[in-house]
């Protein structure tokens, strides 16, 4: 069989046989630097025996002995997803010159043939520099893109902000705290998800994408009603009312709107929704609803029998001034313009804003909304804390101020533990999207697996309604951590003599006017700073 010489000089001769490579010595003498060069200059050649090689250069050798094989000239390797192809020259420097890259181009293409990649070839790669050796990127494929998840953008409820306005000649007090719509308005809408691009794969395989998740819009049927639009579902309301979300569900609730007083046209109004009175309710008159209450004129209330919200808030614009039987109570939050001899009852914060006399108050916090704003006379009782600008008055008016107090231990640990359930649902939700990631509802699925599909749909609404809830009993929670020791009584202005203060059944009173102070309980005494 014929051989190929690679090199041939006056000490050795290299040549290769089939994929074999030899070497025969003529006469000693060639040093290792020598030698080395000459490896250099033919990188195509893979050393397997150096005790031969060294024995080589120092001993003549009676017949050819074998120390190496040939490398592949041309290596190419493709990454595990196909989308790169690598490719490495073990030639000659000389095969790698400009003057050579026909024929270099030729045989690379041949390779790629051989191994079937036929798609993103780099042939600019061939108009640079190249080295034996290194490792290049010969062809690169076009990854898939998967399709985006629907967008859901629904309609946000305006948080209730008391709007504190004095202009010298009037004190306005502006609240917005139902939100109503009408037949027809917008309630939401979903963006459906999108199929994605196909990619290709070095070979020309086509990559499929990952279709993107469309996720249900939560809404109550009867008084919402679903649109199909281009790429789109749009949520409408069926009827005139006030929009709320129970959990995740977004429902329009009856509205009931009295564009006049409560008085004997009307009678006592009790109703099951929300109630907007657009005028005041008259002496005598009583009204009740199952949720949010506005009585919208700048006039207030006098000597009525009550307001009632069973489960939401009370906005009385014009605020309140009576005989001390008038009783206004809601499950959460009471936002007044001002009390005056009545009394007021809510499980959330009861917001007044300017000033609260001779009343009787109890919430979970009491805040007066005006920097100029007080208490004077009455007794309020709060949970947490009470924020007034000014206590008590010049006159020296019996004021006494009392809170219940709360176990900061026991508070931290409860939102510890709402922490985590939000945590724990947020998990959930992730590990329940990975595995509807992997189902695909455009393919052919068994009754059984599109029942659970739909399931998982339904399951996912529920944790987003059950975080909505977390999260707002949260908010509320790190609201109340703020405040100092077990309970505290901010005075930002004065407070003047003849105040009680109580907090967790500890009292005392003041008996000289003083500026800002703040009490609070902690270590079983009153502290004040």
């Amino acid at each position: 069989m014929n051989h190929q010489t690679l090199y041939k000089d006056d000490f050795i001769e290299i040549f290769a046989l089939a994929n074999e490579v030899f070497i025969q010595t003529f006469k000693p003498g060639l040093s290792p630097n020598q030698f080395n060069t000459i490896l250099t200059s033919h990188p195509q050649i893979q050393i397997t025996n150096f005790n031969c090689l060294n024995d080589a250069l120092n001993i003549v050798s009676p017949s050819p002995q074998k120390f190496g094989q040939l490398k592949e000239r041309i290596v190419v390797s493709v990454t595990p997803d196909e989308l790169k192809a690598y490719i490495t020259f073990n030639l000659s420097k000389e095969e790698l010159e400009l003057q050579n890259r026909e024929k270099l181009i030729i045989e690379t293409y041949e390779v790629l043939k051989r191994k079937n990649i036929n798609f993103g070839i780099k042939k600019e790669l061939f108009f640079g520099d190249l080295q034996s050796g290194k490792k290049y990127v010969i062809a690169e494929g076009t990854p898939a893109i998967d399709g985006e998840d629907c967008k859901i953008r629904m309609y946000e409820l305006e948080e209730p902000r008391p709007e504190i306005r004095e202009d010298g000649k009037a004190n306005f007090y502006e609240l917005k705290l139902i939100n109503k719509v009408k037949a027809g308005d917008w309630l939401g809408e979903r963006i459906d998800a999108t199929e994605g691009f196909p990619g290709k794969t070095v070979y020309g395989n086509t990559i499929y994408p990952i279709r993107g998740k469309n996720y249900p819009l939560s809404y109550d049927r009867n008084t919402v009603y679903e649109v199909v639009q281009s790429k789109k579902v749009v949520l409408f309301s069926k009827i005139d009312g006030a929009v709320h979300y129970f959990g995740n569900k977004i429902t329009v609730s009856n509205h009931l709107e009295i564009d006049g007083d409560v008085d004997f046209k009307t009678g006592n109004i009790i109703f099951d929704g929300y109630v907007t009175i657009r005028g005041t309710v008259t002496d005598g008159f009583y009204v009740e609803a199952t949720k949010d209450i506005e009585i919208s004129s700048p006039i207030g209330l006098g000597n009525i029998k009550g307001i009632k919200s069973r489960e939401g808030s009370i906005y009385i614009k014009g605020g309140i001034s009576s005989k001390g039987s008038t009783q206004i109570t809601a499950q959460k939050n009471i936002y007044t313009k001002f009390v005056d001899n009545s009394r007021l009852s809510c499980g959330g914060i009861a917001h007044i804003g300017f000033y609260c006399i001779n009343s009787i108050v109890e919430a979970k916090e009491v805040f007066i909304e005006s920097i100029k704003g007080n208490i004077i006379g009455g007794r309020i009782k709060a949970e947490v804390k009470i924020t007034v600008p000014i206590l008590g008055s010049q006159l020296e008016t019996r004021t006494v101020v009392a809170l219940t107090g709360f176990d900061r231990k026991k508070l931290t640990k409860m939102l510890e533990d709402i922490v985590a359930k939000i945590n724990k649902i947020k998990d959930e939700q992730k590990d329940l999207k990975l595995f509807m990631s992997k189902q695909d509802p455009t393919k052919e699925m068994t009754s059984e697996q599109s029942s659970q599909y739909n399931s998982n749909i339904q399951k996912l609404s529920e944790l987003k309604g059950q975080l909505k809830s977390l999260e707002e009993e949260r908010k509320n929670l790190s609201r109340y951590l703020t405040a100092k020791g077990e309970g505290e009584i901010a005075i930002t202005k004065k407070v003047y003599s003849n105040c009680i203060i109580i907090i967790k059944n500890m009292q005392t009173e003041i008996k000289e006017a003083c500026l800002a102070t703040t009490f609070f309980a902690a270590d079983e005494e009153i502290k004040r700073i």
